[in-house]
């Protein structure tokens, strides 16, 4: 996949890179956000882009239209995700524009949203290991209403259902004494999760 176009933004920096707002001529013309690493630091890119493929069409996680390489100028190449854009930002700017919490009336709706992409990732033998406001990505109405659209993003953390790995104890939100230690990955998690999520959209 060869995309052409220009970088507008910076719209947010984590540990496996930097998503930029880019608008687009080729392959198609509009507004995207594309998450980019280093070629020599991509490995969670790519696998990501292996994960992303499992949930093609799946309406409650953001949507990825492949993985690409570039080449720049002032910094090598690169590996990018060529992914949705999100012009809501995410749960938190969305809570925080309520001033920290969701009307009461959308929390329901909200949280089906958010159960219903994780039953997609669950269906299909995973984990997303980081679920949380920053991860949820807000989108115009899909179905015509004021409501937003709610999608699940960032599978950089994410395992398959049963894999081994290195984890952190409350690494969600909240974490203040961390120990490593090995786990064997399972839906817990996720469950503790989006039950704490739900609480906060209206309670905190």
């Amino acid at each position: 996949m060869e995309v052409k176009g220009v970088k507008l933004k910076v719209l947010g920096r984590g540990a496996y890179g930097v998503v930029h707002l880019v608008e687009t001529t080729s392959p198609c013309s509009g507004l995207f956000a594309v998450k980019s690493a280093p070629l020599t630091k991509s490995f969670s890119l790519s696998k990501e882009w292996e994960i992303f493929k499992k949930f093609i069409g799946c309406p409650n996680i953001v949507q990825c239209f492949g993985g690409f390489t570039s080449f720049e100028r002032d910094g090598g190449y690169f590996y990018n995700l060529f992914l949705e854009y999100a012009s809501g930002g995410s749960l938190l700017d969305l809570m925080n524009k309520y001033g920290g919490k969701i009307p009461e009336c959308d929390v329901k709706d909200y949280a089906r949203m958010i159960l219903e992409g994780l039953v997609d990732i669950h269906n299909r033998g995973y984990i997303h290991s980081d679920l949380k406001p920053e991860n949820i990505l807000v989108f115009p109405s899909q179905t015509g209403s004021d409501l937003n659209t709610l999608k699940i993003a960032d599978f950089g953390l994410a395992r398959q259902c049963g894999e081994k790995r290195y984890s952190t104890t409350l690494g969600i939100w909240f974490s203040r004494y961390s120990r490593l230690y090995v786990t064997r990955i399972c839906d817990g998690r996720n469950q503790w999760c989006i039950g704490y999520m739900v609480t906060r959209l209206h309670y905190c």
